[in-house]
């Protein structure tokens, strides 16, 4: 989770426009929802509106030469595409990858502030899935995808929205916590800490 993050964006054609949500992240939202950072109204996805999912890139969202498209479960029709990237478009991931530097972005030493910043930011999102129209537009998503009742899909909604309730507190921290082995003598000891070291990917 470090520079190369490939986030998923979906959308469907409809007036666009940019916001900023929890400070640290720029999602493209539609100016008619109720929901900031929503790019689709779940009853709107068909196969005569497919929605599209995007790849953030270096700060942005980008779509694809090459698509990879799912199945409506209710009646098969196909009505969501995913971009794909295939050898033609790695390039920009690439050079994403390569202004990560070695010593990573979650270095625990060089950057302890940043841990305090990524527990922020789950703060922010746990309270956000906490808000009933969050929950619900989530809950719907997962249902029209997958065939499951709506309490089914709620629970995992609110199983997600304490986790990071949860971790927002010092467990951010103890992704980099550290551990300590004797030597050989007094005195010696070897002292490890775990974080992303160097370009991580993330997909989702």
């Amino acid at each position: 989770m470090n520079r190369f993050l490939v986030c998923r964006e979906m959308r469907v054609g409809a007036p666009q426009k940019v916001v900023s949500w929890l400070g640290s992240f720029n999602l493209v939202s539609r100016s008619i929802h109720s929901i900031p950072f929503a790019t689709v109204d779940v009853e709107e996805i068909s196969g005569s509106q497919p929605a599209e999912v995007h790849n953030l890139v270096q700060g942005k969202w980008k779509g694809s030469s090459s698509w990879n498209t799912l199945l409506d479960p209710l009646n098969g029709e196909p009505f969501i595409k995913v971009a794909e990237v295939d050898e033609t478009g790695v390039q920009p991931f690439i050079e994403s990858l390569s202004k990560c530097p070695k010593h990573g972005l979650h270095n625990p030493f060089k950057e302890p502030e940043r841990y305090l910043l990524f527990g922020d930011i789950s703060a922010k999102a746990a309270h956000m899935l906490s808000l009933p129209k969050v929950s619900d537009f989530f809950t719907r998503l997962i249902q029209r995808v997958s065939p499951k009742s709506y309490q089914q899909a709620l629970g995992e909604v609110v199983v997600t929205q304490k986790f990071l309730e949860n971790f927002s507190g010092d467990q951010v921290r103890f992704l980099a916590r550290s551990f300590a082995v004797p030597g050989n003598h007094l005195g010696q000891q070897s002292h490890g800490f775990r974080w992303p070291y160097g370009p991580v990917s993330c997909s989702f």
